[in-house]
């Protein structure tokens, strides 16, 4: 703060709702009992070749025009994050807990947040978390800090699992089960609803328990989508590690209020509308896409074929390597993405070819051209291909109840369990000698595997894929080394799939 004609500067590379807190802190100060000094008041945001961007620094601006102009004395070293209302009122801002634990770990131990994120911020351990509801408040903290009075205590929050985020721990991840914004439903359907299709079952199964990309080929109303809808009934929650991570993704993402650890698996079903920045992530704050929001989860892609090309193939770099990196000008930021992919497409541009009927009118071509839209590549990293006929009016109306999503997630979770036990990741990221090691496969069966791949003319990653579903069949099995049985099982989903023809066939 400086004397002359009065005049509001922010530098530093501040975007455009950065420089609009002038207008915010100005009216806030006035509204919350303080006078806006008549001076000349530069904000300098350092270092100035890095972009700043957001609402975030509005409460430290605000506070720090407070004490420049002598109004309030504070003492100590203090953090102060929040959006100011015209009004004074402080609001959430995304991004609070990361935030609040890189400055435990920059030993800062005292940070003032705004009332409504509190129990978000507190999730964060080694640094003492004070709400303020308004800029005033705020004000008053740092002068009673001073004075020596005793400060406000924030008030205690149970937390979710009684499981804190600790200060040391990583960078970015997401999704919402219990912190809002799913896209499912609260109430998922029961795996019981899904009548006949005894091999899309099996395949789902096989899929989820371990980890493995699925396609699901069949005309309309098959069950492709009630089925997809199953699964996150049927995953296992999230364990610690995975928690905090999938918390601080909810967090930077804005995607609702945080007020404990996620523990529910993430289930991400974007409409085939969605664009290139929102499926990888990207745009003017690189916000994480739907990649990084399913990490540690699914993500659902309903009627493939009709995503944008360069959508869907930017989902192959992710799928390999589980994390994706975004460079824009100026800026660079590297999200995790470790989903699982399950997909669903119809036949042909109608939905009917295969069937047999007549129904489908669909030229040779326009079912090639529709299957042609999954290109090479991103098909060969698709584990299990799963034709679904449609179902017979005799199999919808039987009274006997398939098995329900409980029993099947039981089965899901034991074989999770035994993989993380022996290799401490799921099979579908095993490779080389890790996966080889793992199936410990006898002679019989060495000589199935090879047979297998000669007669589907696999190449390495094909073969390689084949063994990881294999050994999930040997893990629902319980068994400890892979049978032949259980690379006759992942043959058959792995074969239907070979071939661009073959997602008309049925």
């Amino acid at each position: 703060m400086a004397p002359g004609l009065p005049g509001f500067t922010i530098v530093g590379l501040a975007d455009t709702a950065l420089q609009e807190a002038r207008e915010r802190v100005r009216g806030a100060i006035r509204n919350s009992g303080y006078e806006y000094p008549p001076r000349r008041i530069t904000v300098n945001l350092a270092p100035a070749d890095l972009r700043k961007g957001g609402a975030s620094l509005d409460l430290a601006i605000a506070l720090g025009i407070i004490v420049g102009s002598e109004q309030v004395t504070a003492a100590g070293r203090w953090a102060v994050l929040g959006e100011l209302s015209l009004g004074g009122e402080l609001r959430p801002v995304p991004g609070l807990l990361p935030m609040v634990a890189a400055l435990a770990r920059r030993h800062v131990r005292r940070v003032i947040v705004p009332a409504t994120g509190v129990a978000e911020a507190a999730l964060a351990e080694g640094v003492e978390v004070v709400p303020a509801a308004t800029l005033a408040e705020a004000a008053t903290l740092l002068r009673a800090s001073r004075r020596g009075r005793a400060r406000l205590v924030p008030p205690r929050f149970e937390l979710a699992e009684d499981v804190r985020f600790e200060s040391d721990g990583g960078v970015t991840r997401e999704e919402v089960g219990d912190a809002g914004g799913r896209q499912v439903p609260a109430a998922e359907p029961d795996l019981a609803e899904v009548r006949g299709q005894l091999e899309a079952r099996r395949g789902l199964e096989l899929a989820l328990a371990g980890g493995h990309c699925m396609l699901m080929i069949g005309p309309p109303g098959s069950g492709k989508t009630l089925l997809a809808r199953t699964i996150p009934g049927l995953l296992p929650p999230l364990d610690d590690k995975e928690s905090r991570v999938a918390t601080i993704i909810a967090s930077v993402a804005g995607t609702g209020s945080v007020s404990g650890l996620v523990r529910r698996r993430p289930f991400r079903s974007p409409h085939h509308t969605i664009s290139y920045a929102a499926m990888v992530g990207g745009g003017p704050h690189l916000s994480p896409g739907e990649v990084t929001l399913a990490h540690d989860g699914v993500l659902f892609l309903d009627e493939l074929p009709e995503f944008d090309r360069g959508a869907l193939e930017a989902l192959r770099q992710p799928l390999e390597d589980g994390q994706v990196a975004i460079a824009r000008v100026g800026r660079a930021a590297v999200f995790p993405s470790r989903f699982q992919l399950v997909a669903a497409m119809n036949p042909c541009p109608c939905g009917h070819a295969g069937e047999g009927d007549g129904r489908c009118r669909c030229q040779p071509t326009a079912v090639d051209r529709y299957a042609g839209r999954i290109s090479g590549p991103l098909r060969d990293r698709i584990d299990l291909w799963v034709h679904m006929p449609r179902v017979r009016p005799e199999e919808y109306v039987a009274q006997a109840n398939p098995e329900g999503s409980a029993a099947v997630a039981e089965r899901v979770a034991a074989a999770r369990h035994r993989q993380l036990g022996r290799q401490d990741c799921l099979n579908a990221r095993l490779s080389g000698r890790a996966l080889r090691a793992a199936c410990d496969m006898a002679g019989p069966a060495q000589a199935q595997a090879i047979r297998l791949a000669d007669l589907e003319g696999w190449s390495a990653r094909g073969t390689e894929r084949l063994l990881r579903v294999a050994r999930t069949a040997a893990d629902l099995a319980e068994a400890e080394r892979v049978e032949c049985s259980h690379l006759d099982e992942a043959a058959r989903f792995r074969a239907s799939g070979r071939q661009r023809g073959d997602l008309a066939a049925g």
